[in-house]
């Protein structure tokens, strides 16, 4: 049975005419969690420790506030901890979540800095999203995941996840911080698709594609897949419709990612992770889209455990039992009753990854 801490998000109030109650903000609720919850006593002084978040897509509203990553920041340097703020490059190469650059730009944009977080930011994959390490895994559906090279050579991971829904994996929480944000590009790729991009009879060989690879891939207009890094630079820039790409939806998804997390923590160690999920502006996207809809229930509060599948599954729980938000816009688009929000608490499990059985102690 798996220790899940949890502190509430509302605010509680015993003296309604007192005003000032700092005790009652979040960001001092979640310092007591991680003080009495001692989820940060792995690490040890001298250890550098990657806090994994992420910073959004431009017009993103609702990704967590800087004040909650700056207060984790400030808890890990407690412990002697080196701590740096990191993400990963995006699939793609086009557009600014794609590079390592854009990705600071929009970090910045949505309020993380040095200055905010109180610590470096550092993109974990490189400025293209190839700096990896490979990793082999025995997947029922990848053999190999390339752990984003920086997150491979910590001493330890501390996921800070805005727990909310996603259209293709049901559910985005610390096992997708994981799965999808601690790999690099070809691991989203395997993610996502089956197989390397193709082109197809479309094709009226204006060269588009040839400029953008970064490989040299593309020899008389066919990608030699020894040397293709499957980015999807190619597709995004083909005016002509003429790069297949065999996308994966459903169930197999959630099942990548979670074979994707084995491979980060089979190069790191399960045991150098700690997992906070703030399960507040539940959206029913990922932040990956450029705009935030209304959050499809009220705010809940912060859980913490040492357990990644232990952490998802209580907010899974708790998302099960409240009441929708019949105004976001999961009331218009019910994806959630064809993805598979527990398939990644499933798999994980049988995959060794963690526990499903919990036990809640509020802090």
């Amino acid at each position: 049975m798996q220790e899940v801490f949890f502190t509430d998000a509302r605010a509680k109030v015993v003296d309604p005419d007192l005003w000032y109650q700092p005790h009652l903000s979040l960001v001092s609720k979640l310092e007591k969690l991680i003080d009495e919850s001692n989820i940060l006593d792995f690490i040890s002084k001298g250890d550098i420790v990657a806090l994994k978040t992420h910073f959004g897509e431009r017009g993103t509203t609702k990704t967590l506030r800087s004040v909650f990553i700056r207060k984790i920041a400030e808890k890990i340097k407690e412990k002697g901890g080196r701590v740096f703020v990191t993400e990963t490059t995006g699939l793609g190469l086009t557009r600014d979540r794609c590079t390592a650059l854009g990705r600071l730009l929009i970090a910045e944009e949505n309020g993380y800095t040095s200055q905010t977080v109180n610590a470096p930011i550092i993109i974990a994959d490189g400025m293209l999203g190839f700096d990896f390490v490979e990793v082999e895994v025995d997947g029922k559906h990848l053999k190999k995941v390339y752990v984003a090279k920086t997150i491979a050579e910590v001493d330890a991971v501390v996921c800070a996840t805005h727990f909310k829904l996603h259209m293709q994996a049901g559910v985005g929480g610390s096992i997708k911080n994981v799965g999808v944000g601690c790999v690099a590009k070809p691991s989203k790729f395997d993610l996502h698709c089956r197989s390397y991009p193709r082109i197809n009879e479309n094709c009226n060989e204006c060269g588009k594609c040839v400029e953008i690879c970064p490989t040299n891939a593309i020899v008389n207009f066919q990608i030699d897949e020894s040397k293709c890094l499957k980015c999807t630079g190619c597709k995004e820039v083909c005016e002509e419709n003429a790069i297949d790409i065999d996308w994966i939806e459903g169930r197999e998804i959630s099942e990548r990612i979670v074979e994707c997390a084995k491979g980060v923590f089979d190069v790191v160690g399960k045991e150098n992770f700690a997992f906070i999920n703030f399960m507040i502006d539940v959206t029913p996207h990922c932040d990956c889209h450029p705009y935030s809809d209304l959050p499809v229930i009220s705010d809940v509060g912060v859980f913490a455990s040492r357990d990644m599948i232990s952490v998802d599954k209580s907010c899974l729980d708790v998302l099960a039992r409240a009441s929708l938000n019949q105004e976001s816009l999961l009331a218009h688009n019910r994806f959630w009753e064809w993805t598979d929000p527990f398939a990644q608490i499933e798999y994980g499990e049988e995959l060794g990854l963690g526990s499903s059985k919990y036990r809640i102690i509020e802090k």
